[in-house]
């Protein structure tokens, strides 16, 4: 893996509070709940239309310890109990001038259906546009995936190209192949929504 864009010596440290939720950076100790977070996403119908990820603890260990190196990905908790529940990256793209970043997540299926999703994605747009001066945010989902459709536009991101895709192949390597929908959220876009 190659180290993250962000690291902890450019100052991009952030602890943001919301209603909910702590967001924080990782750290290594997160990698017990990442693995129990990650094992249960492998079995989710939506897995195969992402990069494919390690199930072993020791794997898991060190992509623990490689998020917490840098800052791009953030470690999403409950603010009453710190119990963690997932994770936001933000990690920045190469296209042009301007800042554009790419915005990704994951949450443990037991948290999902609560707002906490949305509530961590809506704080990581924020940070983005706010402290970060981005112009732009993207991302992609399989369209397959409604639930992060629906949320994705519910945060103001609008369609802005479909194509197929294939991040895995199946046992006997054929490739696994979904319609992605890639999306953005301009600046002036969030301004007018916030």
């Amino acid at each position: 893996m190659e180290r993250p864009l962000f690291s902890r010596r450019e100052g991009f440290i952030q602890t943001i509070e919301t209603e909910n939720l702590m967001i924080r950076n990782f750290a290594a100790e997160d990698g017990p709940a990442l693995l129990k977070m990650i094992v249960q996403y492998r079995t989710s119908p939506y897995a195969k239309y992402d990069n494919p990820w390690p199930a072993d603890p020791e794997q898991i260990k060190g992509v623990a310890k490689w998020f917490a190196e840098g800052d791009a990905y953030l470690a999403v908790c409950l603010r009453e109990t710190g119990v963690f529940i997932g994770f936001v990256c933000l990690n920045p793209e190469e296209k042009g001038a301007g800042a554009v970043f790419n915005i990704g997540y994951i949450f443990d299926s037991d948290y999902h259906g609560k707002g906490y999703v949305t509530e961590a994605c809506r704080a990581t747009l924020q940070l983005a546009f706010d402290k970060l001066r981005a112009e732009a945010v993207v991302t992609r989902t399989a369209e397959a995936n409604e639930a992060s459709c629906r949320l994705l536009e519910r945060l103001g991101f609008r369609v802005i190209r479909l194509r197929k895709e294939s991040l895995q192949s199946t046992p006997e390597g054929k490739p696994i192949e979904f319609m992605a929908r890639e999306y953005s959220i301009t600046r002036e876009e969030w301004k007018q929504i916030v």
